[in-house]
């Protein structure tokens, strides 16, 4: 047989999928490894896509979304992101913010393309560049997971395309300071660049810190591309919804790719954002309560238990470093799960400099962290 696709045989299989395929029927294991919040998906929410599939909802949907909840998301990024779009031509709802993010790079980029990513990272920032022929730069963050600024400046070359931001962040909890991000946003205004912005976990955020979108600031609606979803927010991850705002010409190539890949979105599902999107935002209210207590407690544990820590500033992540006690985030992860049943993701898998490090999610149930942090405390005495 002739060679298969180099590109998509190159990265390797999730390795946070395969934590899970470890936990499956073991009924001792306590993941801290998930990205999904445990709280269950509203009523409303849940009812919107009921009552569209009793009216037959379930041929193809436009390919750009339900006109309805394109609008809905108008309105939203107004009122709560402060960009001003419009629903006809600069929105298009996707397939999980995963897609969001694959649509993003289909638009703008060509193989050759430079991106500059703060390192740690998600994971799929990285492979989805593979796929499309782009060449990852990765700049290291600081101590504290703040961005290099310095570093992202002297990275830019000739064949620089976008920088990619994505805060509150994913593995780090890691959040911009306006500060910062105005730095960043003059950097890609002085190099025509583009901006990526992942905002996913914007609801997630603490030390009375805001979330503040680029395609806000002065300047930036036509060089940004928004990503977001309502997996988060709405613990709707298997709605599989997100969305795209950019610019019409953008969302237009957007648009080709996406009819031509997937042909469209969960059509009954879509009603189901719509939903969420009239709910008050003050349903959230408890549920970030309940998130900022349990942040607060995988901090002041892992301290105790003598890890080297930054604390997380949103999100649901906390990223200890595992150098002290002289041991690989891999097999920090590998032999706590077969010792203890804790499922921790390594920290290799989003980047190059975080070899000794591990991404613990914190978003399940406070009971299940505390036994969980006694597990991980005897799994570090043992070492």
């Amino acid at each position: 047989m002739k060679e298969v696709s180099h590109r998509v045989s190159k990265a390797p299989k999730s390795a946070i999928r395969e934590l899970f395929d470890l936990a499956l029927g073991r009924t001792d294991v306590i993941s801290l490894g998930i990205g999904q919040p445990d709280f269950q998906t509203p009523k409303p929410v849940i009812q919107g896509n009921i009552n569209a599939l009793k009216k037959n909802i379930t041929m193809y949907a436009p390919t750009r979304g339900v006109p309805e909840l394109l609008q809905q998301l108008e309105h939203k990024l107004i009122k709560v992101n402060n960009i001003k779009s419009n629903w006809n031509e600069n929105i298009i709802v996707s397939n999980g913010g995963s897609q969001a993010i694959t649509l993003a790079y289909a638009s703008i980029f060509n193989p050759g393309d430079e991106l500059i990513i703060s390192s740690p990272n998600f994971v799929s920032y990285f492979y989805c560049a593979l796929f499309f022929g782009v060449k990852v730069i990765e700049v290291e963050r600081k101590d504290d997971f703040s961005t290099n600024i310095e570093g992202i400046k002297n990275s830019i070359t000739d064949k620089t395309k976008a920088i990619l931001i994505s805060s509150p962040n994913n593995p780090t909890g890691y959040a911009l300071r306006l500060k910062e991000l105005k730095e960043i946003v003059d950097i890609a205004i002085k190099n025509d660049l583009y901006l990526i912005s992942d905002e996913v976990y914007e609801n997630y955020i603490y030390e009375d810190l805001k979330h503040t979108s680029p395609a806000s600031l002065n300047e930036m609606f036509e060089r940004t591309i928004t990503v977001n979803a309502m997996s988060k927010l709405f613990s709707a991850t298997g709605f599989r919804l997100g969305y795209v705002v950019a610019s019409k010409e953008l969302i237009d190539l957007m648009e080709k790719y996406h009819q031509y890949t997937v042909a469209g979105t969960n059509h009954a599902a879509q009603y189901g954002f719509i939903e969420a999107l009239k709910m008050d935002i003050k349903f959230f209210d408890k549920i970030w309560e309940s998130f900022e207590k349990r942040r607060l407690f995988v901090y002041n544990r892992l301290q105790e238990i003598g890890f080297d820590i930054v604390k997380p500033l949103g999100a649901f992540y906390i990223m200890p470093s595992t150098k002290k006690f002289n041991i690989t985030g891999v097999r920090f992860s590998r032999d706590i799960m077969k010792e203890h049943a804790v499922a921790i993701v390594p920290g290799s898998i989003f980047g190059t400099f975080s070899d000794h490090m591990i991404r613990i999610s914190y978003a399940t149930e406070m009971e299940k962290l505390k036994e969980a942090m006694d597990r991980i405390e005897k799994f570090v005495k043992s070492l």
